[in-house]
């Protein structure tokens, strides 16, 4: 992958000072345009064609057109076999292939391309920037605009270098963040500065600095047309994952996969496995995993090694410790929002051990959000069914009466989560029973319920969640409601928390990641899949179980799911000592009580108040980090 930027004026010490903050995602070049109506940066991570032929910014035979690219166009050598009848080509880049396809047929070429990407063209005959943002939001883009100027990078970083870009906080933003622990919208956590959402492009004009924002995919689930046979929906299943995977084998740099030994990083090495026997292919796969040290809560190290030994990869682990949290800053830096999930360290430092060897790496994101597999559908399924019968508002009663012994087989984790937790599910049944499914969604998978945040945020500060348009854009009851649940996490939880955490931290080290579970094709398949399918009863991800059964073994598919675990909760005595700086009083945004009555909290077992601490240090380091200045 690479960094871009760029503005709608003319500024070579600027451009370059952009593009020298984006210098982790491009490591292996740079180059910058610029001329009275605009400057475009670009950092460089080369994948394919490594001559300099792949240079960028890149334009057009006569010069009138110019792009800044990040990421890659799978079928980019398909779409160059249309186009090379009427346009010269001087690399073997798909950079070259979009410059093209654009010119062929305009913005409606996005429905072309089958990748991940973000890119920005200037048209010079039309005095306009195009943008576009990958259909999933696998990579991504933001900008700034007060009217007059438009500025857009990879990283907002990068937009910040503008000295007339102020550093002011979205409250909004900031209220979402310390429900869900990260920033999801249009809206970032920055006053005028926006993200392109997935699946949108934008149209600048330059000579009237008019600016357009639209959408060219969205998901569409199939209620009324889903698939009946079940055998060829486990045929097709395999077989659009199959391709996906084939399809993010391009590579002109080796190329590795990050093996958790869960189903969904499973299933990319067995199929990349008969992939290449299938086409000769001698080579080994490369896998990585990583794991805690001894007497940690989860280990899957041992599962990792079992499918690596199954498929003779060459594979690495690594073990990590408490005091890897001193990188905390650094990891800060390279998110530019605060994003409180503890899986940023693992994923980072397996990163920084897996680019000795690769700078491609294929990871198993998106699986959960595409075929269900997460713990909040079976509950939200659950109690949606139950909200009307009269035992259940007593419910959290219950679980608070209940011995831990007992409790823990019906909730994981709940001995280690403190029963004051449960309040949650009283507040998740009564919001169900009045309509309210985003609050309910909230209450279940919040930090801070609303409860909770009034209580930690000043009055100033605190802003009360926009329930009312989230129920309208995502649970307006025209769809099933697991395809609701899945909806919203395809488009919140998955492109603006897991994707941005795979972006940052691979590319903190000139890493690529790629995501087979979110070719768009694969995708608008499994809308067609019947959501009873998907979550069956209890089980999560059944039809993708079902399906894999051809390529790994029962015992694996179907092995009490254990989810990726930070124990984070066992670290807090590491860093608790970061809440008791006085900084975090001097912002303003907190009641100093609830503060203190959090930082108290010294049981380091408690994963349900370590959650809300490690919260609350993200955010600090943050605003140290981009509000101190």
């Amino acid at each position: 992958m690479c960094g871009i930027s760029g503005f709608n004026w003319e500024d070579k010490v600027l451009i370059k000072q952009m593009n020298q903050v984006l210098e982790h995602r491009g490591p292996d070049g740079e180059g910058i345009y610029t001329n009275k109506n605009i400057s475009l940066g670009h950092r460089r991570l080369s994948i394919i064609d490594l001559s300099e032929r792949g240079k960028q910014p890149m334009c057009n035979e006569e010069g009138t057109v110019w792009i800044t690219f990040n990421g890659e166009i799978y079928n980019y050598n398909e779409i160059r076999k249309k186009l090379v009848a009427k346009h010269q080509f001087k690399s073997d880049t798909d950079t070259e292939v979009i410059i093209h396809a654009y010119e062929e047929y305009g913005e409606k070429c996005l429905s072309l391309f089958n990748g991940d990407f973000a890119f920005c063209i200037y048209d010079d005959n039309k005095k306009q920037l195009f943008l576009a943002r990958d259909r999933i939001g696998v990579k991504p883009l933001y900008y700034y605009y007060n009217g007059e100027k438009f500025i857009f990078a990879s990283e907002i970083k990068a937009i910040l270098e503008c000295a007339e870009v102020k550093r002011e906080l979205n409250l909004e933003a900031v209220n979402q963040y310390f429900s869900l622990r990260y920033v999801a919208g249009e809206k970032t956590i920055f006053k005028n500065i926006f993200r392109v959402l997935a699946g949108n492009f934008i149209i600048f004009n330059l000579n009237n600095c008019n600016l357009k924002v639209n959408n060219y995919w969205d998901i569409n689930f199939k209620e009324n047309d889903y698939l009946s046979d079940t055998n060829l929906i486990k045929k097709q299943l395999i077989q659009h994952l199959k391709d996906s995977i084939q399809r993010r084998l391009i590579s002109d740099v080796p190329l590795g996969v990050y093996l958790s030994g869960g189903i969904d990083s499973s299933s990319i090495v067995a199929l990349m496995s008969e992939l290449k026997k299938e086409q000769g292919n001698k080579e080994e796969i490369k896998t990585f995993s990583v794991g805690f040290e001894k007497g940690e809560h989860v280990d899957e190290l041992p599962f990792a090694k079992e499918v690596s030994q199954m498929f003779n990869t060459s594979h690495k682990e690594i073990f990590l410790k408490a005091e890897i949290t001193k990188i905390l800053p650094k990891i800060v830096w390279h998110l530019d929002e605060p994003l409180a999930d503890p899986a940023l360290i693992p994923v980072y430092c397996l990163s920084e051990k897996a680019k000795k060897d690769v700078t491609v790496v294929l990871t198993g994101d998106g699986g959960d959000e595409v075929f269900a597999g997460y713990d909040q559908y079976r509950i939200l399924t659950m109690a949606q069914k139950i909200k009307n019968i009269p035992f259940s508002n007593k419910l959290s009663f219950f679980m608070k009466a209940c011995p831990d012994k007992v409790l823990n087989k019906i909730y994981k984790y709940s001995s280690s989560m403190g029963k004051d937790s449960f309040q949650k599910v009283d507040s998740m049944l009564t919001s169900l029973k009045a309509g309210n499914k985003v609050k309910a969604y909230y209450e279940l998978v919040s930090i801070f319920n609303d409860a909770e945040r009034k209580e930690l945020l000043s009055d100033s500060a605190y802003h009360e969640n926009d329930y009312s348009g989230l129920n309208e854009q995502y649970f307006n009851n025209k769809t099933n409601y697991l395809n609701q649940l899945l909806n919203f996490d395809l488009k919140n939880l998955l492109s603006e928390s897991f994707l941005m955490k795979s972006d940052r931290m691979t590319l903190a080290w000139g890493i690529e990641g790629r995501v087979p579970f979110l070719d768009h094709n694969l995708v608008e398949f499994s809308t067609k899949i019947h959501p009873s399918l998907k979550l069956k009863g209890q089980t999560t991800k059944y039809i993708l179980r079902e399906s894999l059964l051809s390529v790994l073994p029962k015992n694996l598919l179907y092995r009490k799911k254990q989810t990726f675990h930070v124990p984070i909760e066992n670290w807090m005595t590491e860093i608790d000592n970061v809440l008791e700086e006085k900084e975090i009083k001097r912002m303003g945004l907190f009641n100093e009580d609830f503060i203190a009555k959090l930082i108290q909290r010294k049981n380091a077992g408690n994963l349900y108040y370590a959650r809300q601490k490690w919260n609350l240090i993200n955010f600090k380091l943050w605003y140290e980090e981009y509000l101190r200045i």
